[in-house]
Parts: C-alpha cells; structure tokens; sequence
C-alpha cells in the first residue's frame, strides 16, 4: 500500500507539476497577448492622432476652397462690370469720334443759316419750330 501510496502521490505531483507549467504557460500568454494589446491601443492613439489631424487639415482645405470660390466669384463680377464700363467706354469713343468728324466738317464748310449739329445717336431732332427762330426774329426790332 505505501507503494500505491508513493504513485498516487506521484501521479498527483506530476499533475500538479503540469498543471503548473500549464498556469505559467497561460500566464506567458496573458503577457503576450495583453503586450499585443499595449501595442494594438498605441498604434490606435496615433492612429486617432493623424486623424484628427487630418480633420484640421480638410477643414482648413474647405475654407480655402470657399475663399477661392469666393474670389471666382468676385471676379466673375468685375469682369462682368468690366465688360459694360468697356461699352460705354466704346460708346463715349465713338460719340467723341463722331463729334470731331462733325466739328472738322463744320469747319471746312462755311455754316449755312440753319445748318446746326447733328443730334447725338438715341437723342431726338429738333423739329422746325424748335429749331433757332430765323435771324430776323432774334434781332429787336429797328428803331428800339
């Protein structure tokens, strides 16, 4: 019996000893694993991080991208303000051109007694009444 007693108390030594190794091959592993982990939440925090930077970064882009298109815009608008100032410019070009041709006219040829300048494009002739009253008309009469 004491033989038995010795195996059974070897057998039960032998369990406990595997079952120890076993704890401290889990335990290994814990530490192993809670590492990866360790490692895993560091690598999301800087992942987080460049995230978070790169929110900043697309909000500043945004706002860039709206002043840009802000700038298009104005832009747009003072072309198109250009463009009607460059109308009228022409316009008042071709009025003055128009004047002087007129004026050169009036000087190569003696005026004639209701001869008058030409109106200006858009304005209305005078019509014969209004027109300056005959030269007769405009002097007092004699002997006042």
């Amino acid at each position: 019996m004491a033989k038995e007693a010795a195996q059974q108390a070897n057998a039960k030594a032998t369990e406990l000893e595997n079952v120890a190794n076993a704890a401290k091959d889990a335990e290994a592993q814990r530490t192993q694993v809670q590492s990866e982990l360790d490692q895993a939440n560091k690598e999301i925090e800087g992942l987080k991080s460049e995230l978070a930077k790169a929110k900043e970064a697309m909000q500043q882009a945004n706002a860039k991208a709206s002043e840009l298109e802000n700038a298009a815009n104005e832009a747009k608008d003072a072309e198109a303000e250009r463009g009607k100032m460059q109308g009228a410019l022409d316009q008042a070009n071709a009025e003055i051109e128009r004047l002087k041709s007129e004026l050169e006219k009036q000087k190569s040829s003696p005026p004639e007694q209701d001869e008058s300048v030409s109106p200006a494009p858009g304005e209305a002739s005078p019509t014969p009444g209004e027109a300056s009253p005959p030269q007769e008309e405009a002097l007092p009469p004699p002997g006042e």
